[in-house]
């Protein structure tokens, strides 16, 4: 199917019918409802402001006058008790002295009640004080003076004690007189505050019934509006948001609605503009489905002839080509090689893609692994002259075992293609009850913000590495869907131009009955039976891990070999001092690993043979053939092995290799052993050099 461009929303919009004759906008009605919101605070507001005016200044006339006659009124009542207190100390004292200051004090005290008497006239409205009030103070100033004139002139005015008492009793009465009269005017005063403070009270309730009506009422219309924008706005931007997220078409907006408004143009046009990607959604899908089918059918037929191939170019650089011609030979298997791996790289994404792959999940040694990658990837970081490292484990995972294996091996492609200087190492961690399983690289490194992308399909680090290359861009996509076929974590960490590791982490298992023995027999037997027999020739195996050691031997006694092993240098000299002091028969081949322990590696377990043997006289004869052994590609190992006379495998071993190093030994060893019968004595030492 054609593919047809996508309308813009604007013209889905545009071209959108109008269903209504008049239809208000969205901002319209927002519009509206704010409008009236605000009229409906205004209000409010307006009335909540005009009832506290009024209360104000019904506060304000409680303050005033009434406030005034009342704190005045109880001051000549306390000044009313006291002239009578006074007044009846006067009466009862009998020092002429102290009744003096007591009359002192009396006299003070009447000219502030007359002063109490003088502003209660000036705050009344009338301007004039109680006439009975008014009545009791003048008798009780008269009452004073006299009694002030029988106090200190008592001869002048001839007044004996008697009248001094009289006039006493009768100045307590009129002070009496005079407190009741002020109690009486400040209750008169209570009662017009309490009137005047009740009828505040009813007119602050009124005011508050109405504005809570009010408030009722301007809520009761933010509820409605807010209905109203619910049903006209917000409702339909839901359903619209559904319709948008919504997998398969069909909504609300399938057909016409009854606003006519802008959201309903701009559901119209999301769905019409969804149906498009839809339509074009299926034929993407299709397209998909059809080249993944034509993958999938196609895997067997596009292998046929790359292989067919790679064994005619086998064959062609056995046929006595001459030095340019093998050249190009070597350029059309590089060629070959790189055409495989991305085949090999597009059959399995197709496969992924294709959702194909069943994970099986069983106990898997991570030996095996490590083994084959070493194997595979070891010869292609020689070409590159790179380190390959790879730490050897005793640990088993719980995994499926090619589709992990597929997974490692991209993630090591990867590293040896962007790594230019240095190498790889390969490497496994305990944690707790997992296994992390790291690859190590020296390589260009990746940015922090590249991290994500470079999981992606047709991604690769860097812009000047083009496709073809540097592969295709598919390695690490394919990791991270195997990773979540087989639900495991890979991490990375990276520092641009330093180099950077992937971490894959998996549960360990606990090794299975029969384990130890099948990692064993990891290391490749011959492809046939008819390798020749190497009996008799004696061969020393030397390795710290047991289960490479029993492999190994084994390997070498289904050869016809007789071997003898050891773990550690001083079990090499143990077991040398047994054969000499038996006179057994030296060794015509050591093979040691490179790393023993921490302290001990293969050059010391060459050196002690040669010690031996130097102390020996019946071994110095015919020395052994020293190999060793390692999983490290690094130059400076061969220089090495050079250095001590020894020949350097690469591990895994190849067992068509070691056969052939073996049987060139032995055969060596029994020309020398018949040339030895065949010649004098005199030659003997000039064979051996020789040899």
């Amino acid at each position: 199917m054609a593919d047809r461009p996508l309308p813009s929303l604007a013209l889905a919009a545009q071209a959108a019918p109008d269903k209504r004759s008049f239809p208000m906008s969205v901002t319209s009605r927002i519009l509206l409802m704010l409008v009236i919101l605000a009229v409906g605070i205004a209000v409010v507001f307006a009335l909540t402001l005009q009832g506290l005016r009024r209360t104000n200044q019904a506060l304000q006339q409680l303050s005033s006058v009434e406030m005034e006659q009342l704190i005045a009124s109880t001051r000549v009542m306390q000044q009313s008790e006291m002239i009578g207190s006074y007044a009846r100390l006067v009466a009862i004292t009998n020092d002429m002295g102290e009744r003096r200051l007591n009359m002192v004090e009396l006299t003070d005290r009447m000219g502030w009640l007359d002063k109490l008497l003088g502003e209660m006239t000036q705050t009344r409205l009338d301007g004039a004080i109680d006439p009975l009030m008014q009545s009791k103070r003048n008798a009780l100033n008269a009452n004073v003076q006299q009694l002030s004139q029988a106090i200190f002139q008592p001869a002048q005015h001839g007044l004996d004690d008697r009248a001094v008492f009289h006039l006493v009793a009768e100045n307590q009465m009129l002070a009496t007189d005079m407190s009741l009269l002020a109690s009486r005017a400040a209750a008169d005063l209570r009662r017009q505050l309490n009137e005047r403070s009740v009828q505040l009270s009813r007119d602050v309730a009124a005011q508050q019934s109405n504005l809570n009506w009010l408030v009722a009422v301007l809520i009761l219309c933010v509820v409605m509006a807010g209905i109203y924008m619910h049903a006209s706005v917000s409702r339909r931007l839901v359903a619209l948001r559904r319709e948008v997220s919504n997998d398969e078409f069909g909504g609300i907006y399938a057909v016409p609605q009854q606003w006519g408004d802008e959201i309903d143009q701009l559901g119209r046009a999301i769905a019409s503009y969804k149906q498009h990607l839809n339509d074009h959604t299926r034929s993407a899908q299709n397209a998909v489905r059809a080249k993944n089918r034509f993958l999938a059918g196609a895997s067997h037929d596009l292998r046929q002839p790359v292989q067919a191939l790679n064994l005619f170019l086998e064959t062609l650089r056995g046929s006595g080509l001459n030095s340019q011609q093998a050249v190009v030979l070597e350029h059309a298997r590089a060629a070959l090689s790189a055409s495989r791996e991305m085949l090999d790289t597009l059959m399995d994404y197709s496969r992924i893609e294709a959702g194909v792959l069943d994970p099986k999940f069983q106990p898997v040694a991570i030996a095996g692994f490590l083994r084959r990658l070493e194997k595979e990837f070891g010869p292609q970081a020689d070409a590159k002259n790179l380190v390959f490292r790879v730490r050897d484990s005793e640990d088993w995972i719980y995994t499926d075992q090619s589709l992990l294996f597929m997974l490692l091996r991209n993630l090591v492609s990867n590293a040896l293609r962007y790594t230019d200087q240095g190498g790889v190492l390969l490497g496994v961690r305990k944690r707790g009850m997992q296994r992390v399983i790291e690859v190590w690289d020296t390589g260009v490194g990746i940015d922090d913000e590249h991290h994500d992308l470079i999981f992606q399909k047709f991604r690769q680090v860097g812009e000047d590495h083009h496709m073809g290359s540097k592969g295709l861009g598919l390695g690490l996509a394919i990791v991270r869907e195997l990773a979540d076929i087989l639900n495991v974590q890979v991490a990375l960490s990276s520092v641009p131009g330093r180099g950077s590791v992937f971490r894959v982490s998996l549960m360990a298992e606990a090794v299975p009955a029969g384990g130890y023995g099948l990692v064993a027999g990891l290391w490749e037997q011959p492809d046939d039976g008819d390798y020749s027999s190497l009996h008799g020739l004696k061969v020393l195996v030397v390795d710290d891990e047991p289960l490479v050691r029993v492999g190994l031997a084994s390997m070498l006694e289904q050869w016809h070999c007789q071997v003898m092993s050891a773990a550690t240098v001083d079990q090499v000299r143990r077991l040398i001092g047994h054969m000499q002091e038996s006179n057994s028969k030296p060794f015509d081949v050591v093979l040691t690993d490179l790393r023993l322990s921490a302290t001990e590696d293969g050059s010391m377990v060459v050196r002690a043979v040669r010690d031996a043997t130097a102390e020996h006289l019946p071994w110095q004869q015919m020395l052994p053939h020293y190999v060793i052994l390692t999983g490290d590609t690094a130059p400076k190992r061969l220089q090495m092995a050079n250095s001590l006379g020894a020949t350097l495998m690469h591990k895994p071993i190849d067992p068509r290799q070691l056969h052939k190093l073996l049987a060139r030994e032995l055969q060596l060893r029994c020309d020398i052993e018949e040339f030895m019968e065949t010649q004098p004595p005199a030659d003997i030492d000039e064979a051996i050099d020789r040899a």
